[in-house]
């Protein structure tokens, strides 16, 4: 089991100080809308992922009038072993920097995700189920960042490697070296559509087999050549291929027409048999619910240790559902935390929840 025994905030946005010890599974944040709820869950989520559970930038997280330094603390047991794990953003000159420290000692972020790692769910992300497949692969590709540290890497390099193929398009023209760098565009390029299918196998396998109270739902990725994936091979040839074919268009239109954002992502529900795009609004965050508790048992199969942050989380779910949800959670030997404005939507466990009223 994970879990955060205290927690201290100081100059971290809305908040001068702030200090809980926690002594519970579950711990509800109640308060009025703007009364810094979601800045609690966002102090946590800096711990798991760079941009954290709003994307906020850097000098947006250090209090206004403040000394220019905003400092998260949690003392964190993980594995029965206990942590204290800092997170600094730092105004220094107009230089805004971040710094984690795990037990005084300064350490980088990767550091801290292989002692802990932070699942979330917030309101902004309801947007993930009607507005396209681009902000699907996006959220995807997230979660998949978090699970295996190995595809962060994949994504930077085939960024990095497919800039500098521009760049030699349009200035260099060298190309021998261009020959080179597209054969390893390809390579990285086939390892994260190879990733992101693996992945999604995973999480169907878990609604099939563990949502027995939750929607049940299929991820699939599809591109032109979809049936040559497992065929490492003879996919990279078509890479390749569709690589070279595209210089000219790519040189004129300075950017990379065939890669990874190429790849077609749906999320279909099982009890319908159609697309989530054609479901209701409630229905779409059941679908949205249901990857996020997948995701979660993933971890719980893998023994990886995580938190989970759920902001608002009533929103677009009935009593029922909401009742079946706490069910699926229960399954989860780790801490989770909420954020409501109103203590009656956690009637359901009132009385094994730590409630902290904010504001």
């Amino acid at each position: 089991m994970a879990k955060i025994k205290s927690l201290s905030l100081i100059n971290f946005k809305s908040y001068s100080s702030f200090s809980k010890v926690i002594n519970s599974k579950n711990i509800v944040l109640t308060g009025p809308n703007g009364s810094g709820k979601t800045n609690i869950l966002e102090a946590l989520s800096f711990f798991s992922n760079s941009k954290g559970l709003r994307s906020e930038k850097l000098n947006n997280q250090i209090k206004k009038n403040s000394n220019g330094i905003a400092i998260v603390n949690i003392n964190l047991e993980s594995n029965n072993l206990d942590y204290k794990l800092t997170y600094e953003v730092i105004n220094s000159n107009n230089e805004i920097k971040k710094k984690f420290k795990s037990d005084e000692k300064i350490v980088n972020q990767s550091t801290i995700r292989n002692i802990i790692k932070f699942i979330w769910l917030s309101p902004s992300m309801d947007n993930i189920m009607y507005e396209g497949k681009s902000i699907k692969r996006k959220f995807l590709d997230k979660l998949i960042s978090q699970y295996n540290l190995n595809f962060v890497t994949l994504i930077n390099e085939y960024k990095t490697l497919s800039n500098e193929r521009i760049k030699i398009l349009n200035i260099e023209k060298d190309s021998s070296w261009l020959k080179i760098l597209e054969s390893k565009i390809s390579k990285i390029m086939y390892d994260i559509f190879f990733t992101r299918r693996y992945y999604a196998s995973l999480i169907n396998d878990i609604s099939s087999k563990e949502l027995f109270n939750f929607r049940k739902f299929i991820i699939k990725y599809e591109l032109p050549f979809e049936a040559e994936i497992k065929n490492k091979d003879k996919c990279l040839k078509i890479i390749e291929d569709i690589i070279l074919k595209n210089r000219t268009i790519d040189e004129l239109s300075k950017r990379n027409t065939f890669g990874i954002n190429n790849d077609d992502i749906s999320f279909f529900d099982i009890i319908k048999k159609i697309s989530s795009d054609l479901l209701s609004t409630g229905e779409q965050k059941s679908i949205l619910l249901s990857i996020i508790l997948s995701n979660c048992h993933l971890y719980k199969n893998n023994n990886q240790n995580f938190i989970m942050l759920f902001d608002e989380i009533s929103s677009h779910i009935d009593v029922n559902n909401m009742r079946k949800f706490f069910s699926e959670i229960d399954k989860f030997d780790t801490q989770t935390w909420y954020t409501g404005t109103d203590k009656i939507l956690f009637q359901a466990i009132e009385n094994k929840a730590f409630f902290i009223e904010i504001g």
